[in-house]
């Protein structure tokens, strides 16, 4: 991507940014989620541009990889900012039990992704207007048919996806123009970075969020966004 070319889709995402947070002025503001991945990195670089009042959350399952836990430190120095940790309900957390029922069944998988990450982040976005993701059309079949900008019935709430229509190579292009952190998990072959007993590295030939509850058949998504 040449020069001129990434500062046009820069200035966009800031002015996007800008526009969505003047539009839920009265309608209980923006949160933006991060899991620091690239995209992610991306929004808050955009969000950190703009001066946009945006609540950055981010959730702490327990789980994180040890290399995460390091990028939100370096993430927080770097964009002079504030994550905002979710964290579970430490008794709903104890009646899960053991960790090992997650590879047993998809039921016992999602009703620990709802005790870790669905609750907590239910409670952040409650009363919140606009819900900012780094989801791209690119990452799964499964994310081919949204819209940039869309009302979640499951959420209640609009969520916006700024760079929907981005392919890797602006998104690479953008993250080396920027400078934002970068997971070094991305170069030991984990395009897509969730929780460390769930997420594998992927294969040359699978895509991006094949390493993600690689042991199950199922659309590879856990709950907060439609499979």
């Amino acid at each position: 991507m040449v020069l001129s070319r990434r500062v046009t889709v820069l200035d966009a995402l800031v002015r996007d940014i800008e526009a969505e947070v003047a539009a839920q002025t009265d309608a209980g503001g923006v949160v933006l989620t991060t899991s620091f991945s690239k995209e992610d990195q991306v929004l808050t670089w955009a969000v950190a541009e703009s001066g946009a009042e945006v609540d950055v959350v981010s959730l702490d399952t327990g789980f994180l990889f040890p290399a995460t836990v390091e990028t939100w430190k370096q993430s927080e120095a770097h964009f002079g900012l504030k994550v905002r940790s979710l964290k579970p309900d430490e008794e709903a957390v104890t009646g899960l039990g053991e960790l090992e029922r997650i590879y047993e069944g998809v039921d016992a998988r999602k009703q620990c992704c709802s005790v870790r990450k669905i609750q907590p982040l239910r409670k952040a976005l409650s009363g919140k207007g606009a819900w900012l993701t780094g989801l791209r059309r690119a990452q799964s079949p499964n994310r081919a048919s949204m819209e940039k900008r869309e009302h979640d019935a499951n959420w209640d709430i609009v969520k916006v996806h700024p760079l929907l229509e981005w392919d890797d190579a602006t998104l690479d292009a953008v993250v080396s123009a920027t400078g934002v952190p970068v997971n070094p998990l991305y170069k030991m072959g984990y395009p897509s970075i969730g929780c460390a007993p769930c997420t594998r590295p992927v294969l040359p030939h699978e895509n991006a969020r094949a390493g993600r509850w690689w042991w199950e058949q199922s659309s590879k998504e856990c709950g907060l966004h439609r499979g």
